[in-house]
């Protein structure tokens, strides 16, 4: 089931766009794949003018065999002598739960790419948040030891990935933004024609040559009958009602799409500014740290410890456990995170004091506690739940 929820559900290092995108918008998709199949049997088609002496049998052939056909004539078939005939139009009604389905494969596939490369770093961040999340209905002394050890197993972490991991996730977000603008393109050219002429129009390009239509909606459909040796041609007009319907779903979609690509570029534009821009991420780092302290920390302190401590991935794993689980959390493990900053930057003081002779900063219990290894912090006590970095 976790297998599952992974691949297919909403995962908890994803933000609600990204859910939206990945999982709704796919599910949409498939459902609109999978109605638009059962509308073949669940609906008329094609509905074709026969001529009188047909048989049932023989009408039944015809609807048939015209909606399978899949290429139609917006005029009927000359007599002998003319030899202008008129080019068939093909109609892509048969293909269109095909269409649909790789229309969903394609929003999946950036989610896939991230659910493949997420485990290639050092930690797994939907497990760091989904541990995280269990810490609120623990008691304090557990809160307090399971809190410790993370952040302490969490700032060893970070000394290898610093920045990685926040750029793997914005490419996927980019790659989300070419999805939305490629199907939007799509859906314009072929079911808002209008729209496309219009704007080919003053980009100075013929759009008339180049846009064909997708569905047809009533054309002649010539089809023969073999009887004994004879070869009998016919030449009947069909109706498609299940363009209209087709087509209907695509507008639909198409202001689904156009609403969530002006959403989507808007949240990548968000992201690089908070994980870039230092005014934009210092801020709520330090409000983190501030409302754990009591006191507002140094404005230097907060960069050190953002550029030399955390980095570019920390601020996108607390930015998550902020998202999904609680900002309450998210601040308390900034609070932890700041104080192994602290007696690292103590520790080095220290260890600087004894080489060049200077008196370096006391070497209490902190100092002590702080000279352990980083890889020796992950340890508990016996009896701490699960530790949330994996």
């Amino acid at each position: 089931m976790a297998g599952l929820r992974a691949w297919f559900g909403r995962g908890l290092d994803q933000d609600y766009v990204d859910s939206i995108n990945s999982f709704w918008t796919v599910l949409l998709l498939a459902v609109c794949s999978v109605g638009s199949f059962a509308m073949r049997y669940i609906t008329t088609p094609i509905s074709c003018w026969c001529p009188a002496q047909f048989e049932q049998s023989q009408y039944s052939y015809t609807q048939e065999s015209c909606f399978l056909k899949g290429l139609y004539y917006m005029k009927p078939m000359p007599d002998d002598y003319d030899d202008e005939k008129p080019e068939p139009v093909p109609s892509y009604h048969l293909w269109i739960p095909l269409i649909l389905f790789f229309q969903a494969l394609a929003f999946k596939l950036p989610n896939i790419i991230w659910n493949s490369s997420k485990h290639l770093f050092t930690f797994n961040m939907e497990e760091t948040v989904e541990s995280l999340k269990s810490v609120q209905l623990t008691n304090a002394e557990n809160s307090q030891v399971m809190f410790s050890d993370a952040a302490r197993i969490f700032g060893s972490l970070l000394r290898r990935n610093r920045i990685i991991l926040a750029l793997v996730y914005l490419f996927v977000k980019l790659l989300s933004c070419v999805n939305l603008i490629a199907q939007f393109v799509f859906l314009t050219t072929y079911f808002r024609q209008y729209l496309a002429i219009r704007v080919g129009s003053y980009a100075g390009f013929d759009m008339d040559s180049i846009i064909k239509p997708l569905l047809v909606k009533d054309g002649y459909c010539n089809f023969q009958i073999h009887w004994m040796t004879t070869v009998h041609d016919y030449t009947v007009q069909c109706t498609l009602p299940i363009t209209e319907i087709y087509e209907k779903i695509f507008t639909f979609l198409w202001y689904w799409i156009f609403l969530l690509a002006s959403i989507t570029i808007l949240n990548l534009v968000l992201w690089a500014g908070y994980l870039f821009l230092p005014f934009l991420r210092d801020g709520r780092i330090a409000a983190h740290v501030t409302a754990a302290k009591g006191s507002s920390p140094d404005e230097h302190s907060i960069t050190r410890f953002i550029s030399t401590f955390l980095g570019i991935d920390g601020v996108l794993v607390l930015s998550m456990i902020s998202w999904n689980s609680s900002e309450l959390v998210s601040a308390k493990l900034t609070q932890y995170l700041y104080q192994v900053f602290l007696e690292k930057e103590e520790e080095f003081q220290n260890a600087r004091g004894i080489y060049t002779g200077e008196p370096g900063g006391g070497a209490g219990p902190t100092g002590t506690e702080a000279a352990l290894p980083m890889t020796d912090l992950a340890s508990g006590t016996p009896n701490m739940e699960k530790v949330p970095i994996m």
